[in-house]
């Protein structure tokens, strides 16, 4: 499942508006539209801001499926994974870090 879908399932949930969304956030209705139908990618400098009006932990923007996390540690800038969220993350044991909580967190779904 992509950011967008979740935003679309939470803000629902919550009975939000997609214009309450874009005002909170200071951008065009029309964009945060484009971002819950998946036409752009959500602006990740965003994510934590969006996590928080919606009163949720920024990993329940990104649930999905197993297999829709791929953790891909590779020095080549050109392998880039066409799915949600891409890190360039240079400290190998960051990397590290980060891959074992995300292992953790599609386990427990």
């Amino acid at each position: 499942m992509k950011v967008g879908s979740n935003l679309r399932i939470i803000r629902d949930k919550q009975n939000i508006t997609q214009q309450e969304m874009a005002d909170f956030l200071g951008i065009d209705c029309r964009t945060y539209k484009r971002w819950e139908n998946g036409e752009t990618k959500v602006d990740c400098e965003l994510i934590p801001k969006i996590a928080e009006f919606l009163h949720v932990e920024i990993c329940d923007l990104f649930k999905g499926k197993p297999s829709d996390v791929v953790v891909n540690q590779n020095e080549n800038k050109e392998c880039l994974i066409n799915a949600g969220v891409f890190l360039l993350i240079n400290d190998k044991e960051a990397v590290n870090n980060i891959a074992d909580v995300i292992k953790k967190i599609v386990k427990k779904q």
